[in-house]
């Protein structure tokens, strides 16, 4: 089924029209009042056999949380506004009826820098001045005060950095992968796709997609000595603003920007011509060691055996990471279950450093390593980008819907039971297109699809499903989302990602882990 007609915004506006102004208005005043009251009653045994859909929070409180959430914008880890938000979900789950629920404190390595502490500027001809980018590359390295400067010189995609860059200001385009919905289809153990919206050769363009190759460029030039680096993104330039990528953590010597296809193609073409201009690279970035802290919750059950309902708290936008709030969602139903009707317990695990290269998911298992938590965890089940629809950007760079969901994929190890269940949750979602994918044990420095569930395999040998969705503007910030999501989906999703964890906590230990053979 279609969703239904929405208005988006263009990623990081720098002016609206008043028509504009008022189409979002419109589309936000069915959802304008306050959120009605929470769900209150306690909940029959039978509710945790059979999820009652009218037991969770409306709509209304949804968008509520997502109008927050945008209004946060970046939520670095460790930054003031992420920090804020831990607190808000532990109150948050503490009105769900979480009794039990602690903070595990941790520190890290932060890279940080503020919006008026970076630039890149012309310094050499009569067009001197600043030269409009599409924001910074995050944990890339910093710049004494002055800067750098030096005139670019323009490394090809097909040549390898070398000593030759020594020094120098160079400018790269960024690694491109030409997915289509083969990347679903060739891997899929289960398609739910009634209206076949993703077939084989349907485009899959992302800007972020498979970050490695990425990944491993920044690193062959700060070997090769480069000074810095901008990169040349292959997106208009109203879509491609506030990219937060790659998001390993590892602090670079390599400060850099992102610019746009079109200012990026004339700073190539004046290079190849022979006429490179003169750039100063300015990034008064800060690296420091701070605190930051993951959220923990035990929802009691008859067993002390573990189903775990995992998501981050750091991200870049609204949609990246709205996982927590349903996690909220859930958590004030399955508190309502009667504990003798829940077979396992319910752990949240709600963890920072997402953004920062999975640091607060290996500070938890670090810190549990020996106390037997890990073992009694039966299965795992990380969630995020709930609600999303497919936005791709026009001829001129803004974002618009295609009238489809955005496709979402549900990672799981090949287990039966798990890949069983995970078809049961995307039809009783009805988030088509949608795919059962079987999961990778890559470790973070291969973190692309899926982000969580990819660091908790790499951390323990656990089941981990994943379930999330990767829209256009994912990891861009900067931008608002709360135009840009479906709440009867986001909903439905809720429920549906409720009745798994429950259909799975039926599920013996054994069985969970039951892998078969590709």
């Amino acid at each position: 089924m279609a969703p239904p007609r929405t208005v988006f915004l263009p990623p990081r506006r720098r002016c609206l029209s008043l028509a504009g102004a008022l189409a979002i208005a419109a589309a936000l005043s069915a959802c304008a009042s306050k959120p009605g009251p929470w769900p209150a009653r306690a909940l029959p045994p039978s509710a945790a056999v059979t999820v009652d859909a009218t037991q969770f929070l409306s709509r209304k409180q949804l968008v509520d949380w997502q109008v927050d959430l945008d209004e946060r914008r970046l939520r670095a880890a460790g930054s003031p506004q992420h920090e804020a938000y831990i607190d808000v979900l532990q109150e948050r789950l503490a009105r769900a009826g979480v009794k039990q629920l602690r903070f595990e404190r941790f520190s890290f390595r932060q890279w940080s820098v503020e919006a008026e502490n970076w630039s890149l500027d012309v310094v050499d001809d009569d067009r001197s001045g600043v030269l409009p980018t599409a924001g910074y590359i995050p944990y890339s390295g910093v710049t004494p005060p002055s800067g750098i400067t030096g005139r670019i010189v323009y490394l090809a995609s097909n040549v390898r950095p070398d000593a030759s860059l020594a020094g120098q200001l160079v400018l790269v385009e960024m690694p491109k992968v030409a997915w289509t919905g083969q990347v679903f289809h060739q891997s899929a153990v289960h398609i739910h796709d009634p209206d076949h919206a993703m077939g084989p050769d349907t485009p899959y363009a992302r800007p972020f997609q498979r970050l490695e190759p990425f990944i491993a460029l920044l690193d062959s030039l700060q070997a090769a000595g480069a000074a810095g680096v901008i990169v040349i993104l292959d997106t208009p330039s109203m879509a491609a603003d506030g990219l937060y990528a790659p998001h390993d953590g590892v602090v670079r010597q390599l400060p850099g920007v992102f610019i746009d296809r079109e200012r990026g193609q004339r700073l190539r073409d004046r290079v190849l011509a022979g006429k490179a201009p003169v750039l100063r690279l300015t990034m008064a970035a800060t690296v420091r060691q701070v605190q930051t802290r993951n959220l923990i919750g035990i929802i009691p059950g008859k067993s002390e055996e573990l189903m775990v309902l995992a998501s981050h708290t750091d991200g870049p936008n609204g949609l990246d990471d709205n996982g927590p709030n349903a996690i909220v969602d859930m958590a004030q139903y399955l508190a309502r279950l009667p504990q003798d009707s829940l077979p396992r317990s319910v752990m949240l695990l709600l963890t920072s450093g997402h953004f920062a290269g999975g640091v607060g998911i290996a500070q938890f298992f670090k810190r549990h390593q020996d106390d037997g938590l890990t073992q009694r965890m039966a299965a795992m089940l990380a969630v995020g980008h709930l609600g999303a629809l497919e936005v791709l950007p026009d001829s001129h760079g803004y974002l618009h819907p295609t009238g489809r969901f955005e496709p979402s994929a549900l990672f799981s190890p090949r287990t039966p039971a798990l890949m069983d269940a995970s078809y049961a949750m995307l039809k009783l979602a009805n988030a088509a297109p949608a795919f059962v994918l079987p999961s990778s044990k890559s470790g973070p420095q291969h973190a692309g699809w899926p982000d969580e569930g990819r660091y908790f395999q790499a951390a323990q040998s656990i089941p981990t499903l994943h379930y999330m969705a990767q829209p256009y503007y994912l990891l861009d910030h900067g931008i608002d989302t709360v135009t840009q999501l479906d709440y009867r989906l986001m909903q439905r999703q809720t429920v549906a990602l409720t009745q798994l964890l429950l259909d799975l906590s039926r599920v013996s230990y054994a069985d969970l882990r039951k892998e078969t053979a590709p």
